[in-house]
């Protein structure tokens, strides 16, 4: 009998308590931000990360004409071009968690941020790669399009009452990412944003304009939805092997939904990012491992387990500017400790 993506949660998290080695977390995979130049340098030297690397790198050039590998190693690599900067962090992605996974760190689910969800369907099982750098590639192009029509600033003003904070500027400010209990971020034209963070910062309410030279996740990418679509017609996502939970959604769905127009949807409409999470943590799940050039989400993480009274552990897999060797040894000791803790919680209970 076909379990749903809810079932499979909560036996996943039992399956958690049973295995030997490293506590399976969720993975989590963030979005736009999070690359740096220089990021997979290190990564390309590493006989788990370089073949994943190699195999995003023909399918880059494939549909996009330029080197993946430059732009992850470069000292002059176009980070700050959006068509760039989407398949790099999808593939780095993808190449960290085949090396959390070499060394024992198996998910127990996964969820991605954004662009994020394109690296989680595939470590999920539900894209194979040449589909998920496909779906990355034509995102970044499609999206680039928009280049300077729109800017993103995360504020300190909870989702519900981000649309009466700003009283005057009703149909001309989005809210494009629901990222925590208190956290959200809006999109708007350029000139329209920065006379917002004005009276937002004017009433002493946090507030900061995201990098990015494009806004996604609002009305402005609507006209773009029938062309990303034919881009993508052809794909055929699977059943997966993990849970993935959507941020479009805000809940869990089977692999068979994230297809053309799931992707067009991931792009264009509000991402759900602290439903998303609500849902892990209501199915058990309280170990989270940002799988990420550099961790973008941790607080909106730790802040979701706040607001739900849940106390837990976020983890991360890079640092902008650090080796993995610097970060990666010290969370695996935390997924080994926290394997043996909860083993070690299984065997009293038996007894």
């Amino acid at each position: 009998m076909r379990r749903t993506v809810e079932e499979s949660l909560m036996r996943h998290e039992d399956q958690t308590d049973r295995d030997e080695g490293p506590c399976r977390p969720v993975f989590v995979f963030s979005g736009q931000g999070s690359q740096w130049t220089g990021m997979g340098r290190a990564l390309w030297e590493s006989p788990v990360c370089a073949p994943v690397l190699e195999a995003c790198e023909a399918e880059v050039r494939r549909h996009m004409g330029w080197s993946l590998r430059e732009a992850l190693t470069a000292e002059g690599a176009r980070l700050g071009d959006i068509e760039v900067s989407c398949p790099a962090i999808v593939a780095v992605e993808i190449a960290l968690a085949a090396l959390w996974r070499s060394w024992g760190v198996e998910p127990a689910a996964v969820v991605g941020h954004s662009i994020g969800e394109v690296a989680a369907a595939h470590v999920a099982g539900v894209l194979s790669l040449e589909d998920a750098m496909r779906v990355i590639c034509h995102q970044g192009r499609t999206i680039g399009r928009l280049r300077g029509q729109g800017a993103m600033a995360v504020v300190g003003v909870p989702w519900a009452r981000a649309g009466e904070a700003l009283p005057g500027f009703e149909g001309r400010v989005w809210r494009a990412i629901h990222a925590s209990p208190e956290w959200t971020v809006l999109a708007a034209e350029p000139e329209v944003l920065e006379q917002v963070l004005v009276v937002l910062r004017r009433e002493g309410v946090p507030a900061r304009r995201v990098d990015s030279e494009v806004a996604a996740h609002w009305p402005k990418v609507d006209p773009l939805r029938g062309e990303l679509r034919g881009l993508l017609g052809e794909l055929r996502p699977g059943p997966g092997l993990l849970p993935v939970i959507s941020t479009v959604t805000g809940g869990g769905l089977p692999g068979e939904r994230f297809d053309a127009d799931y992707w067009v949807r991931n792009l264009a409409e509000p991402v759900l990012f602290r439903e998303a999470v609500d849902v892990l943590l209501g199915a058990g799940h309280d170990v989270f491992l940002e799988v990420s050039p550099h961790p973008l989400v941790k607080h909106s993480l730790e802040s979701c387990m706040e607001r739900a009274g849940r106390r837990g552990t976020t983890l991360v897999s890079l640092r902008r500017g650090r080796a993995p060797g610097q970060e990666m040894p010290g969370t695996l000791r935390t997924l080994s400790e926290l394997g043996s803790r909860r083993r070690c919680s299984a065997l009293a209970n038996v007894a």
